[in-house]
């Protein structure tokens, strides 16, 4: 598997630096590190000049490490060197391609001492660094944020991705993620127990329906979306744009009256019901029942008038509702309305709005 693993990078790398005639690799003593440790074997048999440190932890580090290290003494172009203090870390300068397999998806604590100097020192670099199936210090699954955790230029993800990918704070760390598959047999998946599942396009396309070639809009149902006010009407255009393009059939716009001859010209499908005051969102429209679904929020204000007019709306709408942006500002400084929420009522807060809503 090792092996595997070891040629799907090798292959990337002939691929995407195929100009390259010398790399830098950084080992660990765990099976990353054995990861890193074959992938120099390949490069070395390639004809590449080759510096290999490794870190040492104070063990002799796993089997395949220590095959793998082994199996790079016929190869003179090889260097190795062993880090064991401070003074024993090589000076990288940014021209340099650097392979980073110190700690992979097994890591359970963050790096200090050694381990952290290396990789503050690998990250102000400036180099062109690869990570292999993580970057060092990055845990798999929950956040690393309060250690060292290399930033690397590429992250080669071996066979699976991981959680920690799929979480915005760590951008910075991983570069641009590219998924390798190394042969592992799909029925191993079947004995892996997690509530986690990734949902990619292919998952999605059999959940949207298919429409006739007949159909029209008055098949795929009417909309109302309350949106806007004054200096605000920008949210409300890309909001109906949305909606329509999510697929609606029919899309009506509650706005302030100055905001009618925008939203007609930006978003001329869309039918505007027009509030009675210019700049604020204060009413709705009077015959609710003939909307399917309901979304109300971008650009609407936090004004009283508003506050109000949200009240009387959630007393009175029980169909599907999506409550997003001001919204859901509104909720958050006047909690007692989360209790007139419908069931199913859908909340699309972004983590500011959630903190403001839930603490």
């Amino acid at each position: 598997l090792m092996e595997r693993a070891a040629q799907r990078c090798f292959a990337w790398l002939m691929a995407s630096y195929p100009e390259q005639k010398d790399y830098t690799i950084l080992c660990g003593k765990g099976n990353n590190g054995g990861d890193g440790l074959a992938i120099a074997r390949l490069l070395a048999h390639q004809g590449k000049e080759i510096v290999v440190y490794v870190l040492e932890f104070g063990h002799l580090g796993t089997p395949d490490f220590q095959l793998n290290l082994s199996r790079l003494h016929q190869y003179p172009q090889v260097t190795v060197r062993f880090i064991q203090q401070p003074d024993q870390i090589p000076t990288l300068n940014s021209s340099a391609l650097v392979i980073d397999a110190l700690y992979g998806s097994g890591l359970n604590r963050g790096l200090e001492g050694l381990s952290a100097l290396l990789v503050e020192t690998l990250n102000e670099s400036g180099c062109i660094c690869i990570a292999i199936d993580l970057p060092s210090g990055l845990f798999a699954d929950h956040s690393s944020l309060s250690y060292p955790v290399v930033k690397a230029t590429h992250t080669l993800c071996l066979q699976g991705y991981k959680l920690a990918m799929m979480m915005p704070e760590n951008d910075i760390f991983l570069g641009q993620v590219h998924l390798l598959n190394i042969g592992l047999h799909q029925g191993f998946y079947t004995y892996c127990d997690t509530p986690l599942h990734l949902q990619l396009l292919d998952d999605i396309k059999p959940l949207s329906p298919t429409r006739s070639r007949s159909a029209h809009k008055g098949n795929f149902g009417h909309a109302l979306l309350v949106c806007g006010s004054l200096g605000k009407m920008g949210a409300a255009v890309l909001a109906a744009r949305g909606c329509l393009r999510s697929g609606v059939g029919l899309l009506t716009c509650q706005v302030p009256s100055q905001g009618t001859s925008i939203m007609q010209t930006a978003v001329p499908e869309a039918m505007c019901s027009i509030d009675t005051l210019p700049d604020i969102i204060s009413e709705w429209p009077a015959d609710l029942s003939r909307f399917q679904s309901l979304g109300i929020g971008p650009g609407i204000g936090t004004d009283p008038r508003t506050v109000l007019a949200l009240q009387t709306l959630l007393t009175s709408f029980s169909k599907p509702l999506v409550l997003d942006a001001d919204a859901l500002n509104i909720l958050a400084t006047h909690r007692h309305l989360l209790d007139l929420l419908p069931a199913h009522a859908i909340l699309t807060p972004h983590p500011k709005e959630f903190a403001r809503l839930f603490g």
